[in-house]
């Protein structure tokens, strides 16, 4: 034991734990500690290259909710290359690309979320949103939808207004 505090970690929903062995040891912590129980050595750094993906989920939606969406869209778009198939991240992805009145890279994304995820709640809502609020020419009369909002970019729809 190195005499260092035992990292605090909350246990996974899944039951899956975190996936990781300790490279010496070839041991798997207990589903409570991120130490291998052969070694004792620290396994948290393995673990944080396992779930950067996730990480930069997280931050990807604390900066979409401070209003920072280039630099949200960015982290988010790094969550997705690091762990394809982390869903809520295609979805907040999608959202905030239609915040930035990028319809394409939104629907692609919330599409992506639906192929992974049939019938997720929160893409089919946002998609609706993105094609309810179909910029004015799209439209045959030109009209604005009730979706859409004056100001910003105009034409365009927020139907991410919950990110």
């Amino acid at each position: 034991m190195t005499g260092r505090p035992e990292p605090a970690i909350p246990r996974q929903d899944d039951g899956a734990g975190y996936g990781v062995h300790c490279p010496l040891c070839r041991l798997a912590p207990a589903p409570d500690s991120l130490r291998c129980p052969g070694c004792q050595e620290d396994l948290a750094p393995l673990v944080h290259l396992r779930l950067r993906g996730r990480l930069a989920y997280n931050e990807g939606l604390r900066l979409a909710r401070a209003g920072s969406l280039g630099e949200a869209v960015g982290e988010l778009e790094r969550a997705v290359r690091l762990e394809p198939g982390l869903v809520v991240a295609w979805v907040v992805l999608g959202k905030a690309a239609a915040r930035r009145g990028d319809r394409a890279r939104a629907a692609e994304a919330l599409g992506r979320a639906l192929r992974l995820d049939p019938g997720h709640p929160g893409a089919e809502a946002a998609l609706a949103g993105l094609a309810a609020a179909r910029p004015a020419g799209d439209r045959p009369g030109g009209e604005l939808s009730g979706g859409e909002r004056s100001g910003g970019q105009a034409g365009h729809a927020s139907p991410a207004a919950d990110v």
